[in-house]
């Protein structure tokens, strides 16, 4: 009896880890969000739109200066990350994001050149 218990315990915990939880999926990233981060100026808001393929993440990010395209970006269960690069008049520069995704809302930092800076992003259902 003790050898049965113990198959379907070891099938149970197969599946469990099989399983992501809600949020963890890698495709729940997918879609539009609306990016929230305080800086010097005030509150700057921006659109991130997201693609999923495996743990591949592509997509850009919309703001009042145009459209930026995301580079290296990945998904690891609910866990985020991504480069822009940004070019001004002569002068390129790279930012790193990475998050944590809960649901509808997306946690995380962004790296600048002068410094890390917290970012918030909320999904938009359109």
């Amino acid at each position: 009896m003790n050898k049965i218990y113990s198959i379907i315990a070891v099938g149970a915990m197969a599946l469990m880890i099989a399983v992501p939880a809600r949020g963890q999926e890698t495709g729940d990233v997918a879609g539009k969000w609306e990016t929230t981060r305080e800086t010097p100026r005030g509150t700057m808001t921006s659109t991130f739109t997201f693609q999923v393929e495996g743990n591949k993440l592509t997509g850009s990010i919309g703001s009042q200066m145009g459209d930026v395209e995301i580079s290296e970006g990945t998904v690891e269960g609910n866990k985020i990350s991504f480069k822009m690069v940004m070019s001004r008049g002569d002068r390129t520069f790279e930012m790193s994001y990475s998050g944590t995704v809960e649901g509808d809302t997306i946690t995380g930092t962004m790296e600048t050149p002068r410094g890390e800076v917290p970012w918030t992003a909320k999904r938009i259902n359109d």
